[in-house]
C-alpha cells in the first residue's frame, strides 16, 4: 500500500527494503509532525500539508463511523442487562448526584465492579433521563474517539499513517463493534478502551522520553480503564510486546536475543501497571465469585472449559474474516473431538510462524500475542456467564491480527505502484462493504423483540434469547407469545434460575392457574429474587380460593421484603375474604401509602373501607382511583355502588 513518507530521507517502521536501518524509529517533533532533523527552511510547507492530512484522517474516521452507525439514534434500551445498568437501577437514576456517587463507589451491578461506567450512566441520566437516544449516542461517542485515539496511536509509533488509517478505519466499522456500540450496557467496553489508548498513547511519549509526569499519566488513564471495566488488565503484558515492535526498546536491531535480554528491565519498568492489574484481577474475582457470576466446575468441566478456549479463539477468527450471523448470545455447547483437535493444530501453526517471523516480519509476533493475550481475561478459563463466547470480547483484541493483515499487506506491494493503487481501492470496497453490514447489523438493535427474535434465528439454542425475548412480549402486554419463549428457555436450560418464575407467572397472568403453581412453588427456592416468587405463588392459591395457604407465602413474602408492596396489597385482599375487616383495611391503608399512584390499590382499600361501613372515605378512594386510571370500570362501578346501589365485589 501507499505510504506517506514525512521526506525523502526517512521511511516507515516495517520496511526493511527502503532503509539502511531499517527498525530505527521515526522521531517526530509532535508539535509540528515532521521527522526531528529536518531542514527548517523546508519543513513549514510539509509542517502543514500532514496537519492537514492528518486532520482529514481524523474527519474521514468520524464520518465513516457515523454513517455505519447511524441506525443507533432510533434503537431502545434492550431487556438485557440494560434494564440492570440503566432503566431498572435506583441508583443510576438518581443521576450524577452526591447520593448518586457514594452509590457508584460501592455498586456492584450485573456481578461487576466499575465504578467509573456507573459514573457514566448516571452522567447520561442527567443529561437524557431514560431518553435512550441520549445513551447511545454516548457510546457512539467514544467509540469514534476510540477509533480516532488508535489512528493516532499507530501513527505515533510506526509512522505510518496509511497502514494506520486502514486498521483504525476496520476497527471503525467492522459488524463485531456493533455490539460494544448499539448496547448501552457495553458502555463498559467503549469507555474502558477509550482511557487504555490514552495510557498506550502515554506510554509511546515515556518511551521517547522518560519522564515521571508522563510516567504518572499513564498510571491514571490505565487505573481509570480498570475502573470502567477490568478486561485491560493485560496491559502491561500488551506494551512488552509493543517494546519489540514497533517501539524498538531493545536496540534497533531486530535480533530476538536482544528483546530477550531487555525484558527484566522493561518488566521491572512496568511494576506499577503489574500491581495495578493485580488489585484488579483480585476484586473482580472475589466480586463475581461472591455475586454468583463464577461458575463451578459442576456445571462446565476444566475440559469443557479447555475445549472451549481453543474453539473459541478459533471462532473470533473466523467472525474476524465472515462477519456473519452475528448475536448478543452464543450458548455453550459440546465440540467434537475433531472440530477441537484441527482449531488447536491451526492456532498452534499460526503460533509458530509468529515465532519464526520475529526476525523478518515483527509485527506479526507483536499482531497476533496481541490478539491472544487480550483474550485471555474473558476466553472462558474462569467461566463467566454461560456463552461460549462473545461479540463484545473482540473490541480490543482483534486489532492486532488486522495490524499483522495490513502491515503484511504493505510490505508485500511495497514498491509496487500499480498493486498498491489495487490494494487502497480493495481496502476501500472492502472498509465500504464492512460498514453496510455494520448498518445492517445495527438494525437488528431497535429493540428487545427484533433483537432477540434475530438472535433466535441465528443461535435456536439460546435459552437467555428465548428468555429476554418473552419478558420483551410480556412486557408489552402479550403473555401469549411470551409463553412458549418461557417454556423453550426451560427446555434449553433447566437450570435457569429465572426459568420457573417466568413460566409459572406467565401461565398465571393466562389463568392457566393450576399449571403455574408447581412453577411458581419451585421458584421460590432457587429464583433470585424469592419474595417476588412467594408473591404469586400466594396470588395463584388465592384464586384456587386456598386463602389460608396464600395468606402464610405472602406474608412470608413480606419477612424476606418489607417492601414487597403487591405481597402487601394482596395480604389485604385475602384479609377482607377472611372477614378479618380492620385487619384488611389497616393493610390496604399501608399498601396505599407505600404506593399512592397504584390504582389497584386504591381500588381495593375503597373495597375494604365501604365494607367497613366507612363510606365517605370509600368515595375519596374510588374518585382517586379513577383519578390514576379514568377506564378503571371497576372503580367507577365501586362508586356507583357506594352512592346507594349494591355493594360491588371484593
Amino acid at each position: 500500500m501507499a505510504r506517506t513518507k514525512p521526506c525523502s530521507n526517512t521511511t516507515e517502521h516495517g520496511s526493511d527494503e527502503a532503509s539502511p536501518h531499517p527498525h530505527t524509529a521515526i522521531v517526530y517533533d509532535r508539535a509540528r509532525f515532521i521527522p526531528k532533523g529536518t531542514n527548517r527552511a523546508v519543513s513549514d510547507t510539509k509542517a502543514n500539508t500532514m496537519f492537514a492530512e492528518r486532520a482529514g484522517a481524523y474527519a474521514a474516521l468520524c464520518a465513516i463511523t457515523l454513517v455505519a452507525f447511524w441506525p443507533v439514534f432510533s434503537l431502545d434500551f434492550i431487556r438485557l442487562d440494560d434494564t440492570l445498568y440503566v432503566t431498572s437501577n435506583p441508583g443510576v437514576k438518581l443521576g450524577l448526584t452526591a447520593e448518586g456517587i457514594r452509590y457508584a463507589a460501592t455498586a456492584i451491578v450485573s456481578g461487576n465492579y466499575h465504578p467509573l461506567t456507573v459514573l457514566s450512566h448516571q452522567l447520561d441520566v442527567s443529561m437524557f433521563g431514560l431518553n435512550p437516544r441520549g445513551h447511545h449516542a454516548v457510546n457512539l461517542l467514544f467509540h469514534a474517539a476510540n477509533v480516532c485515539l488508535l489512528f493516532r496511536l499507530l501513527t505515533a509509533m510506526t509512522g505510518a499513517p496509511w497502514r494506520s488509517f486502514i486498521v483504525a478505519a476496520l476497527f471503525a466499522v467492522h459488524p463485531l463493534r456493533v455490539e460494544s456500540v448499539a448496547w448501552v450496557s457495553e458502555r463498559k467496553d467503549v469507555l474502558s478502551t477509550f482511557f487504555m489508548f490514552l495510557a498506550m498513547g502515554a506510554y509511546v511519549k515515556f518511551a521517547e522520553r522518560k519522564r515521571a509526569f508522563t510516567y504518572a499519566r499513564m498510571l491514571v488513564w490505565y487505573a481509570l480503564a480498570l475502573l470502567a471495566k477490568p478486561m485491560p488488565v493485560t496491559l502491561p503484558f500488551l506494551l512488552l510486546l509493543l517494546d519489540y515492535w514497533p517501539l524498538r526498546r531493545a536496540g534497533s536491531g531486530a535480533r530476538v536475543r536482544d528483546f530477550a535480554r531487555a525484558i527484566p528491565k522493561l518488566t521491572i519498568e512496568k511494576l506499577p501497571l503489574f500491581a495495578l492489574s493485580a488489585v484488579s484481577c483480585a476484586v473482580t474475582f472475589v466480586v463475581q465469585r461472591d455475586s454468583g457470576a463464577v461458575r463451578g466446575m459442576e456445571s462446565v468441566t476444566f475440559a469443557q472449559r479447555i475445549e472451549n478456549v481453543i474453539v473459541a479463539y478459533v471462532m473470533y477468527l473466523q467472525q474476524l474474516f465472515v462477519p456473519v450471523d452475528l448475536a448478543p448470545h452464543y450458548p455453550m455447547t459440546d465440540y467434537s473431538t475433531a472440530r477441537v483437535v484441527l482449531c488447536g493444530v491451526l492456532l498452534a501453526a499460526i503460533s509458530v510462524a509468529a515465532f519464526l517471523l520475529m526476525r523478518t516480519r515483527p509485527y506479526c509476533f507483536t499482531g497476533w500475542f496481541w490478539y491472544v493475550g487480550t483474550l485471555v481475561p474473558v476466553i472462558g478459563i474462569v467461566q463467566v456467564g454461560n456463552q461460549a463466547y462473545a461479540d463484545r470480547y473482540t473490541y480490543v483484541t482483534v486489532v492486532g491480527v488486522t495490524i499483522a493483515i495490513v502491515w503484511t499487506v504493505g510490505e508485500i506491494v511495497e514498491g509496487r505502484t500499480a498493486i498498491q493503487r489495487a490494494c487502497i481501492a480493495v481496502c476501500a470496497i472492502l472498509i465500504f462493504v464492512l460498514a453496510a453490514a455494520t448498518y445492517r447489523q445495527t438494525l437488528y438493535w431497535k429493540d428487545s423483540i427484533v433483537l432477540f427474535t434475530r438472535t433466535i434465528e441465528v443461535s435456536p439454542r439460546s435459552s437467555i434469547a428465548h428468555k429476554v425475548l418473552g419478558l420483551a412480549h410480556a412486557k408489552g402486554g402479550d403473555v401469549a407469545s411470551a409463553l412458549p419463549h418461557f417454556q423453550r428457555a426451560i427446555e434449553l436450560n433447566p437450570l435457569d434460575r429465572d426459568g420457573a418464575f417466568n413460566l409459572g407467572t406467565a401461565l398465571l397472568l393466562l389463568d392457566r392457574v393450576d399449571e403455574s403453581i408447581p412453577y411458581l412453588n419451585a421458584a421460590t427456592s432457587v429464583y433470585e429474587k424469592p419474595a417476588d416468587a412467594y408473591t404469586n405463588l400466594g396470588r395463584a392459591l388465592m384464586q384456587k380460593n386456598l386463602l389460608p395457604d396464600a395468606r402464610m407465602y405472602l406474608l412470608k413474602a413480606l419477612e424476606i421484603n418489607p417492601k414487597q408492596n403487591d405481597a402487601l396489597l394482596n395480604l389485604g385482599i385475602i384479609e377482607g375474604m377472611l372477614n378479618n375487616t380492620q385487619q384488611s383495611v389497616e393493610t390496604l391503608a399501608d399498601a396505599v401509602r407505600r404506593a399512592p399512584d397504584n390504582a389497584d390499590a386504591h381500588y381495593n382499600y375503597g373495597i375494604a373501607l365501604l365494607n367497613a361501613g366507612r363510606t365517605e372515605d370509600a368515595t375519596r378512594a374510588f374518585e382517586e382511583a379513577l383519578r390514576l386510571r379514568p377506564d378503571f370500570p371497576d372503580a367507577a362501578a365501586g362508586l356507583e355502588q357506594v352512592r346507594g346501589a349494591k355493594p360491588p365485589d371484593s
